[in-house]
């Protein structure tokens, strides 16, 4: 069975000394009232729900999944009686604004609780947290009818809610959607269609059910600009218990979130209520599939840590042959795994990994604060285009290589990584939705390369390399992080004639972007995490040194640097290349 520490040293050490919230959360009215003991001390009893009641329910709800009875979703033993004890501790409402019934702590505290929900129980936390981007979609774009229907349901978690999107022949294409909604005379709506893949799709955790589903009324316009986005509830609001017409068709079976409901879903004239604009309804979803895609990120740092803390504790128990350079337990018939450089050495790989990994979806959760609610109007736009700039890293760069790093834990392990017991291969199995759901990586990429940074000149880019010089001017005081500091000196010089070429190139061929988008995503995501690697280190000042866990941060900043030291922009390709890509492939089709 899987063993989990929740690492309470370092989200406080990334809160306080890294992203400074201590100093920025008095300038924003929405979180003013939080202090750095309240985001300690909650923290310190999120670690004992999810350590004590969450992670004993993960190996078990993984072996008996969700099952359908009768129409409805079962879950396994113990979820219900744990999502119970979850919401009426108020852990819901814990990042929900405190105008709409929520506690009002920043994203930051989001990103570390859901990070311990992932480590140790992913499927649970996946029926926690898409609730509260339907809360943000209603909250933000219903109007008074439709905000009074649903918000204090969702914001106290009495009822959870889904993201309806996917559909049998529309998965990322969501043009092609067909399911209907046509106009009532009290200005409702009756729904009726298919949607697939719907993760909390029906459950027995809440009474009722929200979805939030795109579809298109009568006389919309084809393909995105025709779609229209609804509120549905599972029972009708005015008789309680009563179906709306929303069915499940099958449970989907699945190689990994097992104990999570993914469900087939048959809407037959649901009763549904519009939220935002007509023909809007695409725009109103991305506030929801944006949280969704920094969710995932997060996820993948907590499956990666529980990876790395259980690999840690085994190849310290474990012992097998004698390390190299002679051994290092002489009164023992072998020397532990840890002794091993190789190990050694996977290991750090994979704390070069979560280090950064964590600090950038904390990042991006404070930079979407300051996009809310900074009394500066510069400050939140530019909060706003760095977190736009950032999300398709979080989601795609991270989950890209997430799985590399669980499947070397596992490794560490040998055979008993493979056998179900240690939990190691469920772990991997779980990790594989991440670069699949919420838009693959590859539309990841193209996100990242054609909307947020071509068409802007690479203005948004621009936000990010900003912060590097006066990063770099810092670590110059700092003995031993010379090389850090070269090697950052030298990335904001590489990215603008990249993004200059690709601009020329991109004019004449389209499919440019196509092929080139997966390895500049690669490229961006692997200087982001140098830069974090350098204000880790930096963050890690001889003040703080007393701290035994910070000892070792300038030491994996400096291995970081040498790692990307050198690094060249070789994703531009020519159009040419471009052509010829495509030649082949009509020629073999």
């Amino acid at each position: 069975m899987l063993q989990y520490q929740a690492p309470l040293e370092e989200f406080n050490f990334l809160a306080h000394k890294v992203l400074r919230l201590s100093e920025l959360l008095p300038l924003l009215p929405e979180h003013h009232h939080i202090d750095a003991d309240l985001f300690r001390a909650t923290l310190e009893v999120g670690a004992e729900l999810t350590q004590e009641q969450l992670l004993p329910l993960n190996g078990s709800g993984d072996a008996e999944g969700c099952r359908l009875e009768q129409g409805g979703v079962k879950t396994p033993q113990g979820f219900k009686s744990a999502y119970r004890l979850f919401q009426e501790n108020g852990w819901p409402a814990l990042t929900v604004p405190l105008s709409i019934g929520g506690q009002g702590f920043p994203g930051t505290a989001g990103v570390f609780f859901d990070e311990m929900l992932a480590s140790t129980n992913l499927s649970f936390s996946i029926f926690a947290n898409v609730r509260e981007g339907v809360l943000r979609c209603v909250d933000r774009f219903g109007d008074e009818r439709v905000r009074s229907l649903f918000s204090d349901k969702l914001a106290s978690g009495e009822w959870l809610g889904t993201m309806c999107l996917t559909e049998p022949q529309a998965g990322s294409d969501l043009g092609l959607i067909r399911t209907t909604a046509v106009t009532q005379s009290d200005g409702s709506y009756l729904l009726s269609g298919t949607k697939i893949f719907i993760s909390n799709g029906d459950h027995d955790l809440t009474e009722n059910i929200v979805h939030l589903v795109l579809a298109r009324t009568e006389g919309a316009p084809a393909g995105t600009g025709g779609l229209s986005l609804f509120v549905v509830p599972k029972y009708q609001l005015e008789v309680p218990a009563s179906a709306n017409g929303v069915s499940v068709i099958a449970l989907e079976h699945k190689h990994g979130i097992r104990a999570n409901a993914t469900c087939a879903l048959a809407f037959e004239n649901a009763r549904g209520y519009r939220v935002g604009e007509l023909n809007r309804g695409l725009a109103c979803m991305f506030l929801l599939m944006n949280s969704a895609r920094l969710a995932v990120g997060v996820q993948t740092v907590g499956l990666t840590e529980v990876a790395y803390q259980n690999a840690l504790r085994y190849t310290q128990e474990r012992l097998q042959g004698r390390a190299l350079n002679g051994a290092t337990h002489p009164d023992q018939p072998a020397d532990p795994l840890l002794s091993h450089i190789g190990v050694k050495s996977s290991l750090v790989q994979q704390r070069l990994f979560i280090e950064p990994a964590r600090l950038l979806c904390a990042w991006v959760g404070t930079l979407l604060d300051e996009a809310r609610c900074h009394p500066d109007d510069a400050r939140r736009k530019q909060a706003s285009q760095l977190a736009e700039l950032l999300t398709p890293i979080v989601k795609g760069y991270l989950s890209q290589h997430a799985g590399t790093h669980i499947s070397s834990a596992l490794q560490l392990f040998g055979g008993h990584g493979y056998i179900v017991e240690t939990g190691m291969e469920q772990l991997l199995r779980d990790a594989a939705i991440c670069p699949i759901y919420e838009g693959t990586n590859y539309i990841q990429s193209l996100d990242l390369l054609g909307r947020k940074t071509l068409s802007d000149q690479g203005q948004r880019l621009g936000i990010f390399l900003s912060h590097i010089p006066a990063l770099a001017e810092r670590l110059r005081q700092r003995p031993g992080l010379e090389g850090v500091v070269t090697t950052l000196a030298s990335w904001g010089a590489e990215f603008e004639p990249l993004v200059q070429q690709l601009s020329v190139d991109t004019v004449f061929n389209r499919d440019v972007v196509g092929l080139v988008a997966p390895d500049f995503l690669e490229l961006l995501g692997t200087v982001v995490f140098g830069y974090l690697w350098a204000w880790i280190a930096d963050a890690a000042a001889p003040s703080t040194s007393d701290e035994k866990f910070l000892r070792s941060k300038p030491a994996l900043a400096r291995r970081d640097a040498g790692r990307t030291r050198g690094l060249q922009p070789t994703v531009a390709l020519p159009a040419q290349s471009a052509r010829g890509v495509a030649l082949i492939i009509r020629t073999e089709q």
